[in-house]
């Protein structure tokens, strides 16, 4: 009997940067069997998992991820080709413009307003799908609640989701404002944990011997050479404040690995459990700790220099989604 096989896409966040994760999409949908079961990310991932997660009607995922890059991008015709890479910072006509509100600067706690992006995820994603707790596949978004300190997760399956959640995980401060859901105000989730690798878990089916596969795209390399300059020292603490803390996951799940196993090995005593009554053991089963999964990680190589998140570029986006493209497919084939 063949065991059900579970598999989730995480998507690291970084403005920009993302154009990565439009060409590991590109490699990882071509595969027309390619469904995941969750799709989840982190900090400030330009809201990619919604039109992945829940594209608009008529639309593949694929198809509605490029229309939302294309969307995004900002040629910067009138501007000299140095200075290109630096055009959104004035604005991104279907995402973020800067605020006209003068007058009221001193209690401003955001430069842009984020409206464009409403409009343009209200094109691409069937919202009234994002509502229905019955949707597939499963889409995990997380925030921090502002006022508490504290992240939160909200996952489609357990009551749907709106608009404001997609924004809300993408509210990154001080560019973003912070996005109201009920009576409480979120920033990016990212700001806690930019590879919520744990929250997936906890979504995957935990059946014994399932078949589950985790796909991490990092845009941010654990790995760089030392710095020997306080711009290499500010290049660096921007790097692993938001790098994968995969590694550090695993450590601890290969921990719960082996309570897994010893689960398993007193259910198979021939004589039966002596400890099945027991409360302790009672409560460490309910809890139905499982085997980590498969993790295919995709990392893009390179520290983000400078303004590199912000680069919207087409030149930049289709660099970046090819060299996300390449850099997939040895990853699938390793």
């Amino acid at each position: 009997m063949a065991h059900p096989a579970r598999t989730a896409l995480v998507l690291q966040g970084g403005g920009a940067l993302g154009a990565y994760e439009l060409g590991a999409a590109r490699r990882l949908y071509k595969d027309e069997a390619f469904a995941p079961d969750v799709i989840a990310g982190g900090l400030d991932r330009r809201d990619y998992r919604g039109p992945l997660a829940r594209p608009a009607p008529g639309l593949k995922p694929i198809e509605a991820l490029e229309a939302l890059w294309q969307k995004i991008t900002v040629p910067g015709l009138f501007l000299p080709p140095p200075f290109r890479p630096y055009a959104s910072v004035l604005g991104n006509p279907n995402f973020f413009v800067p605020r006209l509100d003068y007058y009221a600067l001193p209690t401003w706690t955001n430069i842009y307003d984020t409206e464009p992006l409403r409009q343009t995820l209200s094109q691409l994603v069937d919202l009234k799908a994002l509502a229905d707790p019955k949707a597939a596949p499963g889409l995990l978004v997380s925030a921090t609640d502002v006022e508490a300190g504290e992240i939160a997760y909200f996952y489609s399956q357990d009551k749907g989701l709106s608009l404001d959640h997609i924004v809300a995980s993408g509210s990154l401060p001080p560019s973003f404002p912070m996005t109201a859901i009920g009576d409480k105000f979120y920033w990016d989730g990212g700001l806690f944990d930019n590879t919520p690798l744990g929250a997936v878990l906890d979504r995957l089916d935990g059946a014994v011997g399932a078949d589950r596969t985790i796909y991490v795209v990092n845009l941010f390399p654990n790995k760089a050479p030392l710095p020997h300059n306080m711009g290499e020292v500010t290049v660096r603490t921007q790097n692993l404040q938001f790098a994968n803390k995969t590694l550090e996951d695993v450590k601890m799940l290969r921990r719960i690995d082996e309570v897994a196993g010893l689960m398993e090995a007193l259910e198979k005593l021939p004589d039966g459990n002596p400890l099945k009554d027991n409360p302790a053991y009672e409560a460490v089963a309910k809890r139905q700790y499982v085997r980590v999964p498969r993790i295919v990680s995709i990392t893009r190589p390179d520290e983000v220099l400078g303004l590199g998140a912000s680069d919207f570029s087409p030149e930049t986006i289709e660099q970046r989604a090819n060299e996300g493209y390449k850099q997939t497919d040895f990853a699938l084939q390793a």
